[in-house]
């Protein structure tokens, strides 16, 4: 399969996802996209998220993130990633996003060396009406430099971003 038809069955899939569920139970659909740096430089990412608003959490907002990304570049990958979040407002518009879940990779890379990762995710967002603009930072890692668990690679990817949304 060719690079670019992988990368066009992934944003296929992600628009058929949002065909079918978005008007029923999503609160937010988040397009995102950027530039890699430190180990991923020469890459540019996409990212398609879904998030459900759950529940508060210790007075936050608290969310589930469901996401697709494709990366090109050196070590370019496509990864599904499951997160959950937390939103602090810190005025009525501008909020910070914090996530913690976790990815699949479709392949291992120099920078990969396992096919599940860790996946975070900072945030800064600013709300105007139903829509959402802001700039993101998204790291993957198999988390070896905290847990020593495994002998493969663990330099991780790393992507400053910018993203809009729209809130249902």
């Amino acid at each position: 399969m060719s690079k670019s038809r992988g990368i066009k069955q992934w944003i296929m899939s992600g628009v058929l996802l949002l065909c079918i569920s978005a008007p029923v139970c999503a609160d937010e659909v988040i397009v995102e996209g950027g530039v890699g740096f430190y180990k991923s430089y020469n890459s540019e990412a996409a990212f398609l998220r879904y998030q459900k608003y759950v529940s508060p959490f210790f007075g936050f907002g608290s969310f589930y993130d469901l996401a697709i990304a494709t990366w090109s570049g050196p070590t370019r990958n496509n990864a599904i990633i499951l997160t959950k979040g937390f939103r602090w407002y810190m005025t009525e518009s501008l909020h910070a996003d914090f996530e913690g879940g976790g990815a699949y990779v479709a392949r291992t890379t120099q920078n990969l060396g396992t096919h599940l990762q860790f996946a975070f995710r900072v945030a800064m967002g600013l709300k105007l009406g139903a829509f959402d603009l802001g700039l993101g930072y998204n790291h993957f890692s198999n988390g070896k430099g905290v847990f020593q668990w495994t002998k493969t690679a663990n330099l991780s990817e790393n992507f400053v971003s910018l993203h809009a949304g729209y809130m249902f």
